[in-house]
């Protein structure tokens, strides 16, 4: 785990968190095989470059423009968080094709561990601004999760995915 110490570590966390997460997600759009399940993973990954904006206007006051701007287009990884996989069936022991159940499945666990790392983090803070930054991140994970999780139950269900106007995107 990153040793998140002040703020600055905390936005550099979260940019790669988002950018591992957006890479993540536009290769799940691509691995699935339902539409529908397509445009949900579309929609989460385009969630993430949203959330890249929030935290440029939570953070603006912290860093510079020029740097912010420089964090985000950076390629260089600040830190290597192993929570998105870089693709569908790199999470699949099995070598076999992966399921829009399997990838619902992945997506949730990606998204609990997104939650747990940012949680641990939050445990060692003091720096009451770096805490609620991460508090909005993981509130944004946790409205990932519960996206998937409706999904993954209604599928189990139903056979079908949700129609997006449902899941409020």
């Amino acid at each position: 785990m990153s040793d998140i110490i002040d703020v600055k570590d905390a936005i550099k966390t979260a940019i790669q968190m988002e950018k591992d997460g957006y890479s993540f997600y536009k290769k799940a759009a691509s691995q699935t095989t339902s539409e529908m399940g397509s445009s949900i993973f579309e929609s989460i990954a385009n969630d993430e470059l949203l959330h890249l904006e929030v935290f440029e206007k939570m953070f603006k006051d912290v860093v510079g423009k020029n740097e912010w701007s420089e964090l985000v287009n950076s390629s260089k990884k600040y830190t290597n968080i192993n929570v998105f996989p870089k693709d569908l069936k790199e999470s699949d022991d099995r070598n076999l094709e992966v399921t829009d159940l399997d990838a619902l499945r992945i997506a949730m666990d990606s998204e609990k561990q997104a939650i747990d790392f940012y949680t641990k983090i939050r445990e060692k803070l003091i720096n009451e601004q770096v805490i609620e930054i991460i508090n909005e991140i993981i509130e944004q994970e946790k409205k990932h999760y519960r996206v998937f999780e409706g999904e993954f139950h209604h599928i189990n269900s139903t056979g079908y995915w949700f129609d997006l106007d449902f899941l409020g995107t």
